[in-house]
């Protein structure tokens, strides 16, 4: 119940997402062609970053699964062939549950 009622803030709070966000993030930007290629060193800032809306499956296009490990709550939504992905991950600091990495949605 914690995690679901920080999950539903952070999905629907702007403010309360910037905040729940360890800046600079961890992550990945999708590859835009085939020649892309992913940097290993890139993170997501907090002047760039765009609001995570809640999830919307599009019609049962896409699912949404979550791992829950200690401390840590993965979740993972692709589309139905499974060749478009992202991940989130949050953690729980001692200051609450934060976004600790984003792999944006795209394939990989």
């Amino acid at each position: 119940p914690e995690f679901q009622e920080f999950y539903n803030k952070f999905s629907t709070d702007s403010v309360y997402q910037i905040e729940r966000i360890v800046f600079p993030l961890e992550g990945m930007k999708s590859m835009k062609d085939s020649l892309d290629t992913p940097d290993p060193n890139f993170k997501w800032d907090r002047d760039a970053w765009i609001i995570h809306k809640p999830y919307d499956d599009m019609n049962g296009t896409y699912s949404r699964e979550f791992l829950d490990m200690p401390g840590i709550v993965s979740e993972n939504i692709s589309d139905q062939s499974g060749q478009f992905s992202m991940e989130r991950r949050f953690a729980k600091l001692s200051s609450g549950w934060h976004l600790i990495y984003y792999r944006e949605m795209g394939r990989y």
